[in-house]
């Protein structure tokens, strides 16, 4: 496979930078329910997807996350999906945390830089003592040859909430990736937090950022695509306190009508 020239690279390594330096800026959160989605929304497609992550060492050792995911794409513009998330904490415990639906929306491009945007709204029911949850995200991706970058700027909001507690949080999720083969794309990516309503970047921070690759297929006969995710994400920083690595799987089917 030929690698594409550096000389028109610009734009594709500027996003790259662009998330790892975000990587090193934002404070520690593993943010094990997250993904990094995309503003393209593709018309007639049918997705499911279950994705688990783990955290190991630190306080929070062995404590994973899994998310199960059904989606539609109503036309090129809209998308809409149902999501449910089970957790298991660090007494070996598992519950269903909250089940949401969740929207997205492509506004555009932006002229001249050629970069995708984005709106991502979610709305989650807490479940087993959680509360309810909304959250927001910008949507950003720019393509180049065989290089996709994608990030996404988080807002999130507890509903009902105790006292003092109903404050927003801000975090990213940031991917980088290039098209090796027809069917490998390896590259990096990061998640995080940058901070809260009582401070945004005031205090000194972490990360979790690593190496990742998907797999897609058309097996043969079968009338669905299977991509497989997978990523392995070290604690940068003060993150070493919650967990040491970070390891995350992903299974997707999709259909298209």
């Amino acid at each position: 496979m030929p690698i594409p020239s550096f000389r028109h690279c610009g734009p594709a390594i500027a996003v790259a930078s662009m998330a790892l330096a975000m990587a090193v800026a934002a404070r520690a959160d593993p943010r094990l329910d997250e993904t990094v989605y995309s503003p393209v929304v593709e018309g007639r497609v049918l997705e499911f997807e279950l994705r688990t992550a783990r955290l190991t060492g630190g306080s929070q050792r062995s404590t994973p996350a899994t998310v199960a995911e059904v989606g539609y794409g109503l036309d090129d513009r809209f998308s809409v999906a149902l999501v449910a998330t089970h957790e298991t904490g660090t007494d070996g415990r598992g519950r269903l945390t909250d089940v949401g639906i969740e929207g997205i929306t492509r506004l555009g491009r932006i002229p001249g830089a050629g970069i995708d945007t984005g709106l991502y709204l979610e709305y989650r029911s807490g479940r087993n003592g959680e509360p309810d949850v909304g959250e927001a995200k910008l949507l950003l991706a720019k393509t180049q040859g065989r290089f996709e970058g994608l990030v996404n700027l988080i807002a999130e909001r507890p509903f009902g909430a105790p006292r003092g507690e109903g404050y927003a949080s801000y975090g990213y999720a940031v991917s980088a990736l290039w098209q090796t083969t027809d069917q490998l794309r390896l590259g990096v990516e990061a998640f995080g937090d940058l901070g809260d309503d009582h401070g945004l970047l005031s205090r000194r921070q972490g990360a979790y950022a690593g190496p990742r690759l998907k797999w897609e297929i058309q097996p043969r006969g079968l009338p669905v695509s299977i991509a497989i995710d997978a990523a392995w994400l070290a604690a940068l920083g003060p993150a070493h306190a919650e967990g040491r690595s970070e390891t995350r799987l992903g299974v997707e089917l999709e259909r298209r009508f």
